[in-house]
């Protein structure tokens, strides 16, 4: 979801390859409009383009397999500007060990600001073969530094596509530890370590069309929790209690 609640960033295969594709409406409380794509430089016609996310300022971020003689390997990450429904020249961010992107499949970036500066989120399976969760540092020039793995969130198993709440105390991931497909997890930050991951879709028997709940994100207000299943999109609402209660389809 777009920081403001009125735009939903997917990415689906409509036309044969994967792009990126936005659903807008008129407020929170109204449903969502026809699927829009986004256009050239950001969606191409012979390249997969996925994992958006949006940000304050038109920023998104997103993960894309072009090759140029930038390329890092693999598919890396990317950023760009939307302004009025166009897009600038997507940048590729530096690769390691300068900058956060590897030789291996980069997946779903999550910018945070927090006490101690700003981080990049993301899930990567380079070097280590599986997929798991790192952040780069984010310096003032608008550069990422290298990347780390974050501690107490990954297993020999993938842990996958994460995101964060706004204030960065918590985190939405998908993972294959429970032994069969992915599962959304959370955590929270607790005294600056992450609590021990929490299955949402077995704890809160999320819907699921195959088996698998990937892509888990949440709203910029924490109340709203989206993850993909299958080819469908299902968001779950939070209300008074901790974790999300409500789950319905959106085509």
């Amino acid at each position: 979801e777009s920081p403001d609640g009125l735009t939903l960033f997917t990415a689906g295969g409509f036309d044969g390859t994967l792009d990126v594709w936005i659903y807008e409406r008129d407020s929170l409380g109204a449903p969502f409009g026809p699927r829009i794509k986004v256009p050239d430089p950001v969606s191409l016609d012979t390249t997969a383009d996925f994992c958006p996310t949006p940000l304050e300022g038109d920023v998104l971020f997103f993960v894309s397999d072009r090759v140029d003689d930038t390329s890092c390997g693999g598919a890396d990450m990317f950023v760009t500007r939307i302004k009025d429904g166009v897009p600038g020249t997507p940048r590729r961010l530096a690769c390691a060990p300068y900058g956060p992107n590897t030789d291996g499949r980069e997946l779903a970036p999550s910018l945070v600001y927090t006490r101690s500066g700003p981080y990049l989120y993301f899930s990567t399976n380079g070097p280590n073969g599986d997929q798991d969760i790192h952040r780069a540092p984010m310096y003032f020039d608008g550069s990422f530094g290298a990347a780390e793995p974050v501690g107490g969130l990954n297993t020999e198993f993938d842990d996958q596509q994460p995101n964060l709440s706004r204030n960065g105390q918590e985190i939405v991931f998908s993972s294959n530890r429970a032994g069969a497909g992915q599962d959304v997890f959370t955590s929270q930050l607790v005294r600056g370590s992450w609590t021990a991951p929490r299955n949402l879709s077995v704890e809160l028997e999320f819907p699921t069309v195959n088996g698998s709940e990937t892509r888990a994100s949440l709203s910029s207000d924490r109340k709203r929790l989206y993850y993909g299943s299958g080819g469908t999109i299902f968001v779950s609402e939070r209300g008074s209690i901790p974790f999300p209660f409500l789950l319905r389809d959106e085509d």
